[in-house]
């Protein structure tokens, strides 16, 4: 199973910050993309289906002595990082700080984030999903690397399917990735993959490569 955020990487961060936040919508987009878009099974943490922004901080409902224990370990916990200012695990705000806001799902950012998860969800049901079935194994071979840049390709008896994503600040020559594209994004380009970008692409049949 795959993921680019957890319940246990956000919440233990000092302020509960989701990837959105520390990354940028733009990165993120092209992050979620590739985790729908690989054979692998994905997981969304909540509220990433529509962009939820809000903290998912670390909170407990302890009393008495592990109560204060806990509270006085996360102090402890970041108590070299400057600035950062710890929320009480134990106290009702931070909780309530990590629900959901459902009123975001229905802005229209929201609207935007949740039609782009249909779309992604939708390609991988229709043309993903069946090259999983004849699949022995699920490996990919990674085609080319360069700082903040992947292509990765693996090899079903059906098929072949290419990803390579560019969260770098400059563009990069792409590989060679064989068949039709099946999703690009925030558009295609020939030859080159320009900053926070992606492509996926599907060549069919026993003979693809």
């Amino acid at each position: 199973m795959d993921f680019i955020q957890n319940h246990d990487q956000v919440g233990n961060r000092a302020q509960g910050d989701r990837l959105i936040t520390l990354a940028g919508a733009e990165r993120t987009k092209v992050l979620l993309a590739t985790l729908l878009l690989s054979p692998h099974i994905p997981l969304l943490f909540m509220g990433e289906e529509y962009g939820e922004s809000r903290p998912f901080l670390f909170f407990t409902d302890f009393h008495g002595d592990l109560a204060r224990a806990v509270r006085e370990g996360r102090a402890k916990e970041f108590a070299d990082h400057a600035g950062e200012n710890v929320p009480d695990p134990n106290a009702p705000e931070t909780f309530q700080r990590s629900k959901l806001n459902w009123k975001q799902q229905h802005s229209e950012e929201g609207k935007a984030w949740l039609a782009f998860t249909r779309e992604l969800l939708l390609l991988r049901q229709k043309h993903i999903v069946p090259l999983l079935s004849a699949a022995r194994e699920i490996s990919g071979t990674v085609l080319q690397t360069a700082p903040g840049f992947i292509a990765v390709s693996w090899r079903f008896p059906e098929g072949t399917l290419s990803l390579a994503l560019n969260i770098s600040a400059t563009t990069v020559l792409l590989p060679d990735l064989p068949g039709k594209t099946l999703f690009a994004w925030p558009n295609e380009s020939t030859g080159s993959l320009s900053q926070h970008s992606l492509i996926v692409r599907l060549a069919q049949g026993e003979s693809a490569s």
